[in-house]
């Protein structure tokens, strides 16, 4: 809620639009799990990438990059400026960073990879990676699942390994093209965060979360690998859900993974190349630096 009203008070006065960097709130119907900015805002203060894919679909880093590039030329050319606001810190890496040319995801082999993984176990696929790229292998855990498959992906569809892909170097930095200013806003009260972070997740599940979430997967099919099951909150509430564990232990463990997402976020910012760093209580030195830098349009 704090970077929607910084944004929402820079956009009154200077000729920006916002680009929310966010791997839920891009999926309709992810309202109340993600805090979504309300109807309202949304009415009066447009944000693009907001309720723009349905959840059957997914929405990948890749998918995120791509439109991002083509939204600045847009929104150049209207004479205004971007406004990326948001918390999805790996999404803020890749458009910075830009990404390997890697071929795009395939469902169809991906199903082939889970049939092998139900059947014979995750460490059957990671001796397939083992064999396919011994040197990609030997840099991730033998159990995580995501970048086992998708390495096994690459090598299928381009017939090349990730490491030597990786090696090649094809990635295009954002600051390359363009004049990139970075701004953050962080709560260095631990204590008082936390207080934050249990007040919004009460509103949160005294809204109607696990709801939302019961309509989600009625209404539409949600894959087992799709960002949502992942997703703090709805993690959580999935679990719930399915009766994996009582209320209260879903209310702590959401709680927990919240913490735990914040202290990430922070531990990145605190690394993060040429970034300014701001407390929150000085919310309004971001606002003016950033509505200064729009006058030079």
């Amino acid at each position: 809620s704090g970077k929607t009203e910084l944004a929402i008070n820079i956009l009154k006065q200077s000729p920006v639009e916002i680009i929310s960097v966010d791997s839920v709130m891009v999926y309709k119907g992810c309202d109340i799990g993600s805090a979504k900015p309300s109807n309202e805002i949304l009415k009066k203060y447009p944000h693009h990438l907001i309720n723009y894919c349905e959840p059957n679909s997914i929405f990948t880093v890749s998918d995120f990059v791509n439109r991002s590039l083509e939204l600045i030329k847009e929104i150049h050319r209207k004479n205004k400026l971007p406004l990326f606001v948001g918390g999805s810190m790996m999404y803020f890496k890749s458009l910075l960073d830009g990404l390997d040319d890697l071929p795009e995801r395939n469902n169809i082999y991906r199903e082939e990879l889970k049939g092998i993984k139900d059947k014979k176990g995750i460490k059957s696929l990671y001796s397939l990676l083992e064999k396919a790229d011994p040197v990609y292998s030997n840099k991730i855990h033998p159990l995580d699942e995501r970048r086992i498959i998708r390495a096994l992906e690459i090598v299928e569809l381009s017939g090349k390994p990730l490491s030597s892909v990786i090696e090649l170097n094809t990635k295009k930095p954002l600051n390359d093209k363009y004049d990139v200013h970075q701004f953050a806003i962080y709560e260095d009260d631990r204590a008082l965060l936390h207080k934050r972070i249990e007040d919004r997740l009460k509103i949160i599940i005294n809204s109607g979360l696990v709801d939302e979430v019961r309509n989600l997967l009625t209404q539409y099919d949600i894959s087992d690998d799709h960002p949502i099951r992942k997703s703090v909150n709805y993690k959580q509430a999935i679990a719930f859900i399915n009766e994996e564990y009582d209320f209260d232990t879903f209310s702590n463990k959401a709680l927990f993974a919240t913490r735990q997402l914040a202290k990430r976020q922070i531990t990145w910012l605190r690394s993060w190349h040429d970034i300014n760093l701001y407390n929150i209580d000085l919310s309004q030195e971001i606002e003016k630096n950033i509505k200064n830098l729009a006058t030079f349009l």
